[in-house]
């Protein structure tokens, strides 16, 4: 079955049925009801993960498309619709071969009525600057903007060939969270989705920095793949719990896809 095709339930914050329509109006309004002002001052950060039921992050190809479904996937479009800037860490990007993103028909009005551009930037994380510059280049229309701390002379070189020199921006150290989410700022960035992985998203959650965490629970019992990422933050401690607030539950029967609020350890 297409995604497009799915009858989704909502049962949080109330009852009702969402049947697949042209822009996907209702999902829409769901997943942007959050204020654009979270723990980053003028912008709302989410994430959209996906798990097995018990807990895998990837199947046994080390990819998320195998243990997605077509009611995930109808909610992960709507989130992208939905973004100013996809984040993503260079390493998932490899495994899960992302390309430039793609203008979708279906939400450029919308997009036009928020103000935002036909398609959002594609934003990668990476500490070493190395792409697959033959794979992003594929398809897609996006901007790709790179934070890397690389001091490679020909790497950072290849890296604003691709880019743009003004879409590279180089660290001294780390690339913290805060220091992207401000130069998105500046981009006029305001709805920033995160894709992961799971090393990405435990850096950001850590920092204190995600408002909402979008998760799909697949049906699906993968045991152990001995590959990839393990467990949905990827081993991150963190200095404390973080208590998690529902905010929408939707179901195609089969299928849980949760939308939480992540509180700060000081809230």
């Amino acid at each position: 079955m297409k995604s497009s095709e799915v009858e989704l339930t909502q049962l949080i914050p109330e009852v009702r049925s969402i049947p697949p329509a042209p822009g996907e109006p209702a999902l829409v309004e769901l997943y942007d009801s959050g204020p654009l002002d979270g723990h980053t001052a003028g912008m709302r950060v989410q994430v959209n993960m996906v798990v097995t039921a018990d807990g895998a992050v990837t199947g046994r190809d080390g990819r998320t498309g195998s243990i997605s479904s077509p009611a995930d996937m109808r909610v992960f479009s709507v989130l992208r619709a939905l973004a100013d800037a996809v984040v993503v860490g260079a390493s998932t990007t490899r495994i899960e071969r992302y390309t430039r993103l793609s203008e979708k028909p279906r939400y450029v009005e919308q997009r036009t009525a928020r103000g935002q551009r036909p398609v959002p930037m594609l934003v990668i994380i990476s500490r070493s600057g190395r792409l697959d510059f033959e794979r992003l280049a594929e398809k897609g229309t996006s901007d790709v903007v790179v934070h890397t701390s690389t001091t490679d002379a020909e790497v950072l070189a290849e890296l604003r060939d691709f880019c743009g020199a003004e879409n590279v921006v180089s660290h001294q150290d780390s690339v913290t969270p805060e220091e992207v989410l401000r130069d998105l700022r500046a981009r006029g960035a305001r709805r920033v989705l995160s894709e992961g992985g799971p090393t990405l998203l435990g850096e950001w959650v850590a920092a204190g920095v995600v408002d909402e965490l979008c998760l799909t629970i697949s049906p699906l019992l993968a045991g152990e793949t001995g590959i990839g990422p393990t467990g949905l933050l990827n081993g991150t401690r963190l200095a404390s719990p973080l208590e998690l607030t529902p905010l929408s539950l939707l179901t195609d029967s089969r299928t849980y896809i949760q939308r939480l609020a992540i509180h700060s350890a000081t809230d």
